[in-house]
């Protein structure tokens, strides 16, 4: 059986599509993995913030048009980056590749934090990022650099710009983590929903052929609900949202984060049972819009 998987040329993409095409042969021992890279929209303008960006998907609509063209049969996404809303024709795959989902800093002199100077800027193109750091040093200032996660660094690196802020999942999968200065913690610095996850999206007709591709674990229950409390938000780069979901032993800890702009952006967080998993988002939701009013 040929399968192509379809992604975009980044460095970083190309690096998780082949933890995919390895997976799909461990499962699928006779299939012919072909990876197909695609030039996306968000890949093309380097220089917008996401947030400013006209629609969502930026990174994923071209692939899906692939998708839904048979150009290929399986895109991989990194799941943060899928809108919560699909086209009705294509579905996500239960994940079964995840990494940390902690954002991380990247500064000079290895400050962390705490220790930068006061008023000191920060790269990031994230208003959810923006929002959870101003939560804690309001007297910091944030520069847009867009690119991939080499450019970004490079740009910072010839910049007088105190620090970076990158999703540590993509460092690690380029091995790019050593130069990680410190590790955010997920409990104040909501990530976004699903980071650190690699999503599989396949046309529905081809459920059958592809769900050996597909089961629940308590990372992708976790997954899950940081998608859905995404889905009932209705929001997406525009508006800084993020969640973090945790399996700690009985318990799902869940904390989220939802505003209209960084300056307005609520926090908040729950537990639930663990066979509350299935209604977690719903709740979290109904709380943050009540803390709202």
């Amino acid at each position: 059986m040929k399968i192509r998987i379809g992604t975009r040329k980044s460095k970083l993409a190309l690096a998780q599509t082949k933890l995919v095409q390895k997976k799909i042969q461990e499962i699928m021992p006779d299939a012919q993995v072909e990876i197909i890279p695609i030039l996306t929209q968000g890949d093309k303008d380097h220089s917008t913030a996401l947030y400013n960006m006209p629609s969502t998907g930026v990174f994923v609509k071209d692939i899906e048009k692939a998708l839904l063209n048979h150009s290929i049969d399986i895109a991989v996404h990194s799941l943060k980056d899928v809108s919560s809303v699909i086209d009705e024709r294509l579905m996500i795959l239960d994940p079964i590749l995840f990494e940390d989902k902690r954002d991380c800093l990247i500064s000079k002199d290895h400050k962390t934090l705490d220790t930068l100077r006061k008023n000191a800027i920060l790269a990031t193109s994230s208003l959810r990022r923006i929002a959870c750091i101003h939560h804690v040093r309001p007297d910091i200032q944030f520069v847009n650099i867009r690119g991939n996660i080499e450019t970004r660094i490079q740009k910072f690196e010839d910049s007088n710009i105190d620090g970076i802020i990158l999703a540590a999942a993509g460092l690690k999968r380029l091995g790019l983590d050593p130069l990680i200065d410190e590790y955010l913690d997920p409990k104040i610095f909501i990530p976004a929903c699903g980071q650190g996850t690699i999503a599989l999206e396949i046309r529905k007709e081809d459920h059958s052929r592809f769900k050996c591709l597909s089961f629940s674990s308590n990372a992708s229950i976790e997954a899950k609900v940081e998608r859905e409390f995404l889905k009932l938000c209705q929001a997406g780069c525009h508006y800084p949202v993020g969640c973090y979901a945790k399996f700690e032993k009985e318990h799902l800890i869940v904390y989220a984060c939802l505003g209209k702009t960084s300056d307005d952006c609520k926090f908040i967080h729950a537990t639930f049972k663990r066979e509350e998993h299935a209604i977690a988002a719903k709740e979290l939701h109904r709380k943050i819009k009540e803390e709202a009013i």
